[in-house]
């Protein structure tokens, strides 16, 4: 198993996350294996795997991911917040 360094905190300590805003989200494969996309040739083609293809498929269908970027082994996503799905008294 691959060890990786040890990372701050990546939260604000006192900020509302379920407040409107962008977010900036990362995912990253179990033991960054590279199972969504491959990458081909001199130029960087960048060639979807079977995962990678499944991952996209439910990423269109979700509105509140304005952008978004499958690497090889981790997905990158910026995604809106705009209160919809909050109770009625928060």
């Amino acid at each position: 198993m691959v060890e990786y360094p040890k990372r701050k905190k990546n939260r604000l300590e006192n900020y509302d996350y379920s407040q409107n805003g962008a977010y900036f989200i990362t995912i990253c494969t179990r033991e960054r294996r590279k199972i969504l996309r491959e990458i081909v040739g001199d130029d960087a083609h960048i060639v979807p795997k079977p995962y990678g293809q499944i991952a996209e498929k439910y990423i269109c269908n979700v509105p509140e991911i304005e952008k978004y970027v499958i690497m090889p082994d981790h997905i990158h996503m910026i995604i809106l917040s705009i209160g919809r799905y909050r109770s009625a008294g928060g």
